[in-house]
């Protein structure tokens, strides 16, 4: 037997316990890493609520920011599909 389904009179009562996304924090001018060459490197931070990640790359500020934004949306969208974009979508072979 099938229960009735039951309308939400209150839909701000409804948490979901999600991660706010990833956004870009700050693009800032720094020195080459070690290793690397050339005047025009820059810091990026992207946060979340429950991490951040610190990336360097070289190139205009323009660039940079474009670059970052475009990371963030990858993992992003990453956390809306449980997916990664960099891992093949496929089934894993089974170990013998």
């Amino acid at each position: 037997m099938t229960q009735p389904m039951t309308e939400v009179t209150n839909p701000t009562a409804v948490t979901i316990d999600a991660p706010r996304p990833f956004k870009v924090t700050s693009v800032e001018k720094t020195g080459a890493p070690d290793g690397g060459q050339g005047q025009d490197w820059y810091c990026y931070i992207l946060a979340s609520d429950r991490s951040i990640v610190t990336g360097h790359r070289r190139g205009s500020r323009q660039d940079v920011l474009a670059y970052a934004t475009q990371c963030t949306e990858r993992l992003n969208a990453h956390w809306r599909t449980g997916q990664s974009i960099w891992s093949p979508r496929g089934k894993k072979p089974i170990l013998a």
